[in-house]
């Protein structure tokens, strides 16, 4: 799945404390927990900005793929993050999806940030989300993929929150008309909406097999059964975390400071 995050990166925390002017240190945790710490941080500077590797700091601009330009207007919804809070009092996260094109660093300290390569990548594999909008040919340029696919991971993230009654297997809580909407803040100049619309609805419990258009898991005239088993597998509250335990402690310590 390409990336046009200007992240390569797969996950992004953020910690510690704020200056006038500039954010005096940032704590970057990639996915195989190795640790980061930039100094001195324009508190200018959004998530994804405009700005030469040479204003900024270069730790920072390595990690970033600078040559790729957001629209900073926040009107596409093509850098698209899933922004995690932490609230230390109720013991509660909460979860949303912010542009990282107008979200600023100095912003969201003691969050999380997730992005599409942190629920699926080449080297630990793709999410049923990235999968899906494969099959359901809802990909062209692939400009747009990795906002609309944090989109609805966002809306499956806070469908698992909904008390029950329990969804059948292989399927989230959200429902086809929430599914459909997951993705109202995104948009697409090329594929056209009806099969990103198909694989957001593949999710949704209340599906009807016989409404998703064509795809590449199964073919005409096939029994329900055969599509269900030919869906990538969606297991609900599965491998992504999008709040790790050390942040929890760190928002903790600093709650209590």
């Amino acid at each position: 799945m390409a990336n046009y995050l200007n992240f390569d990166i797969y996950d992004l925390q953020l910690t510690n404390l704020i200056g006038n002017s500039q954010l005096r240190q940032l704590l970057i945790s990639t996915a195989n927990w190795s640790i980061l710490v930039v100094e001195d941080i324009d508190c200018s500077l959004e998530l994804q900005d405009r700005r030469q590797p040479r204003m900024m700091n270069p730790d920072l601009a390595r990690m970033m793929n600078i040559d790729r330009y957001p629209t900073t207007q926040g009107g596409c919804g093509a850098c698209v993050v899933l922004l995690s809070k932490y609230n230390p009092v109720l013991d509660q996260v909460d979860d949303f999806t912010v542009s990282s094109c107008l979200t600023l660093l100095c912003s969201i300290n003691g969050c999380s940030i997730t992005t599409t390569e942190g629920i699926g990548n080449t080297r630990d594999g793709f999410h049923p989300i990235h999968e899906r909008f494969s099959g359901f040919r809802a990909s062209q340029c692939g400009f747009c993929t990795p906002g609309m696919c944090m989109s609805l991971f966002s809306a499956l993230v806070n469908a698992e929150k909904i008390p029950p009654p329990e969804p059948p297997l292989g399927f989230s809580k959200l429902k086809v008309s929430k599914a459909e909407k997951a993705i109202v803040g995104n948009l697409c100049r090329y594929t056209g909406y009806h099969p990103m619309a198909n694989a957001c609805k593949s999710f949704g419990a209340d599906v009807d097999m016989e409404d998703l258009g064509l795809n590449s898991f199964w073919r005409k005239g096939d029994s329900k059964d055969v599509k269900l088993s030919s869906l990538p597998s969606y297991k609900r509250n599965g491998d992504v975390c999008t709040f790790p335990q050390f942040l929890k402690s760190e928002n903790r310590n600093f709650k209590d400071f």
